[in-house]
């Protein structure tokens, strides 16, 4: 069913240092500032965008988002890149402006090559190639030694 989505056009991240996140993105992404706002005397988020606002990242101050949530490890958002070619590259800038990062790693069938980096926060941002062909549906099945499987029925139980 189409409900007239196009794409999720923000995404909105707790920090713990409004101003060092916003340096550290603009600066690892090449993003620019497009809002800010807050109290009178004080600034308690920002938005950032792509210079063609395809996209908006939202930092939060963490002592101003109800909950005070902590993200540390997760990825709670994945920018897509048109080819593997690009993750190399991106990997090379970041290793060039020393930013923290992990290998680029293969998916599986299907599921495309992935690179993390982790915030000052360490928040995961997760950068995905395209996907290949896949089956409508693939689980995977991670082992405690970190190797995975995949497997083709869900396991979850659908309504």
């Amino acid at each position: 069913m189409n409900l007239g989505f196009e794409r999720i056009l923000q995404v909105k991240i707790p920090v713990t240092d409004l101003q060092r996140s916003v340096n550290w993105y603009r600066r690892v992404f090449g993003l620019r500032l497009a809002w800010e706002f807050g109290g009178p005397d004080v600034v308690t988020g920002a938005v950032l965008t792509d210079d063609a606002e395809r996209f908006l990242i939202g930092l939060r101050r963490l002592d101003t988002v109800p909950g005070e949530p902590s993200l540390a490890g997760f990825d709670v958002v994945s920018l897509g890149v048109p080819s593997v070619d690009v993750l190399r590259a991106l990997a090379e800038r970041f290793d060039e402006l020393d930013v923290e990062h992990g290998p680029l790693f293969d998916r599986g069938p299907g599921g495309g090559v992935q690179l993390d980096v982790p915030d000052p926060d360490g928040t995961v941002i997760r950068i995905l190639s395209p996907f290949g062909e896949h089956a409508p549906f693939i689980g995977v099945e991670f082992g405690p030694d970190g190797t995975h499987a995949f497997y083709t029925a869900p396991r979850l139980q659908l309504d």
